[in-house]
């Protein structure tokens, strides 16, 4: 008796739009847990990078007896020399060191400093090589600078004595941990090395970026002053803050509202620029910052800017600063 022939079921068409349907979901599922991961990784990594830069500053102040000095004077034609070329040695970037001429303006070795540095960029930041057209009144370039995102502050603005009922004892242009001029020493942190911020995240400049949205791509004069990682003008000079929209200084808003923010004639007791930069990074909820005895800690969106004051004031007074 002759065997019936078996014949094969393929999906039909709801059965396919089922399946589809479930592996859609799988991947909704999925997908914010595996940007959740990268994101752990990276901000892991990012604070790597700021506890070899401060193991870098240390080094650096145990064999010269103080921190490199952020050269920036005010006259132009004097040589500016950012404090990370100084610590290049001890971060494991000797070679590029011996390359760099400290007697020559940073704007004249493009081949020295459009060498990108892993340790100066975070990796959840757009970052990338730059074109950093000095908007200050350095002598202006086209040549391309390497980004990064970290830098530090030479003290608070005294204005958030009447914007945020600061007092003046931190409210002082010249307390920070980064000096314009001289080689400051550990023993002048008298608030403490574990209570004084050294470095944090101030990054997507020369972008202006607010509220996680980029605003302003850099071109010509418009942009935040900084960016490169060779330039003293990267510094976030003295801490103002924003209002809430990132739009104006000074202001009660600290942490992650804006990168920074134009001004033409920027009132500032050291120099004038086009802009004044901002703590800011690209990681959910807050930034990353380097303390002064090395650690580094996660500081919150919300943080109170008198908070933020205290932690960047070396000699303030302050007590209790607390971090979370």
């Amino acid at each position: 008796m002759p065997r019936l022939a078996r014949t094969r079921r393929g999906f039909t068409l709801i059965e396919l739009l089922v399946v589809i349907a479930i592996i859609a979901i799988l991947i909704g599922l999925l997908l914010p847990a595996v940007q959740k991961v990268r994101e752990a990784a990276a901000r892991a990594k990012c604070q790597n990078n700021l506890k070899q830069l401060g193991l870098g500053l240390h080094a650096y102040h145990d064999a010269n007896s103080g921190l490199p000095a952020n050269i920036r004077p005010d006259a132009v034609s004097t040589v500016r020399v950012r404090w990370l070329t100084y610590v290049l040695p001890y971060i494991e970037q000797a070679p590029l060191f011996q390359q760099a001429n400290l007697n020559q303006n940073w704007h004249l070795q493009p081949a020295v400093f459009g060498v990108k540095l892993n340790v100066v960029e975070c990796p959840s930041a757009p970052n990338g090589q730059v074109v950093d057209g000095a908007p200050d009144t350095s002598p202006q370039w086209t040549s391309i600078v390497a980004n990064g995102d970290y830098a530090g502050f030479y003290g608070v603005s005294p204005e958030l004595v009447t914007v945020a009922g600061l007092s003046a004892t931190t409210a002082r242009a010249d307390n920070g941990a980064i000096s314009k001029t001289i080689k400051l020493s550990f023993g002048s942190f008298t608030d403490g090395l574990s209570n004084t911020l050294q470095l944090t995240e101030s990054a997507g400049r020369p972008d202006i970026y607010r509220n996680g949205k980029l605003v302003v791509k850099a071109n010509g004069g418009t942009r935040v002053n900084g960016g490169g990682w060779c330039r003293p003008a990267s510094e976030l000079n003295i801490l103002r803050g924003s209002d809430a929209s990132g739009t104006t200084a000074p202001g009660t808003s600290a942490i992650n509202v804006t990168n920074g923010i134009q001004l033409n004639g920027y009132p500032d007791p050291f120099y004038n620029t086009d802009g004044t930069g901002q703590i800011y990074s690209f990681h959910t909820g807050g930034v990353n910052a380097l303390l002064g005895d090395g650690s580094v800690r996660f500081l919150k969106s919300g943080a109170p800017i008198a908070t933020v004051a205290a932690l960047v004031s070396r000699n303030g007074g302050e007590t209790g600063s607390n971090l979370d």
